[in-house]
């Protein structure tokens, strides 16, 4: 089969520290979920202070599951037909960046409409995984996500003519496979996950998350359920914590003042998740 250049625009809009996504724990469920160290498994790679997220395209239809109506000179995308697809990204300092999709592969399970993604980016080495390995030496893979977020703020764009790479077990891509996958209507609770990971509770970009720290997630739409009686953390919402009646971290939230409430763990009041952390 005859492999086609599909050349799409990367735009500069996110910065990881490191080389590679840092990793989260995987879990299974959202429920006893392990949240990550540093709160800095966003999404995307960093390369020495250059860095991009959020691929852009034009005339492609996107359904949040995989590449699907993406032409290039006439010739269609669908789907798996994307493995072996190259790319052309441009970086934030107007560089160009060889982008290959090595492999596409579907989950399995509950999450069997998620397709995963090899992505490679081109060094001077050969062709290297985008989000590293997973620990038995296999190549981690990503989600394709609509929109791009932004690091600093930890807040989503949607840009209808951008995507996200988002690395599998981090934040952007555990909440998609949590359930809360936005080409089933839960966008806005896929977003208020993400916040919720990393424990942005002041909706600026600032993570409390804490390594190991075991946390139950549910909501009332019927994707995740309460399992624990273990005591609220926090109500979310896409933009932050709603309100919070504990927080994780050392560090006092800034936002402390004007969002504590000792009565916080309701969705009378527009919550869309709530997390509970083990008093024990």
């Amino acid at each position: 089969m005859m492999r086609h250049a599909l050349k799409i625009l990367i735009a500069p809009t996110l910065l990881l520290a490191g080389c590679a996504a840092e990793p989260e724990p995987a879990t299974s469920t959202a429920n006893d979920a392990l949240t990550a160290g540093n709160g800095l498994s966003f999404n995307g790679i960093s390369f020495n202070g250059v860095s991009f997220n959020g691929v852009s395209f034009n005339g492609v239809s996107f359904n949040g599951v995989s590449f699907n109506g993406v032409s290039f000179n006439g010739v269609s995308f669908n789907g798996t037909e994307l493995a072996g697809a190259t790319m052309t990204g441009v970086l934030s300092t107007g560089a160009t960046l060889g982008l290959r999709v090595d492999d596409v592969a579907a989950l399995d399970g509950a999450n069997s409409d998620v397709l995963t993604y090899a992505v490679s980016f081109e060094s001077d080495g050969g062709w290297v995984p985008l989000c590293g390995y997973e620990t038995d030496g296999s190549v981690k893979r990503a989600l394709a996500v609509p929109g791009t977020w932004n690091f600093q703020t930890g807040a989503w764009s949607d840009a209808s003519a951008q995507f996200s790479f988002a690395c599998r077990h981090a934040s952007i891509a555990k909440c998609i496979e949590f359930g809360y996958k936005p080409w089933l209507g839960y966008a806005d609770h896929q977003h208020a996950c993400v916040r919720m990971l990393r424990a942005d509770y002041c909706g600026d970009g600032t993570p409390h998350t804490v390594n190991g720290t075991p946390i139950n997630l549910y909501d009332h739409v019927g994707v995740q359920a309460d399992t624990e009686s273990w005591p609220v953390d926090a109500e979310w919402t896409a933009d932050g914590a709603r309100c919070f009646n504990h927080h994780r971290g050392t560090d006092l939230p800034s936002c402390y003042e004007e969002k504590f409430d000792a009565s916080c763990g309701s969705f009378d009041n527009g919550a869309l998740l709530i997390d509970e952390y083990n008093g024990q």
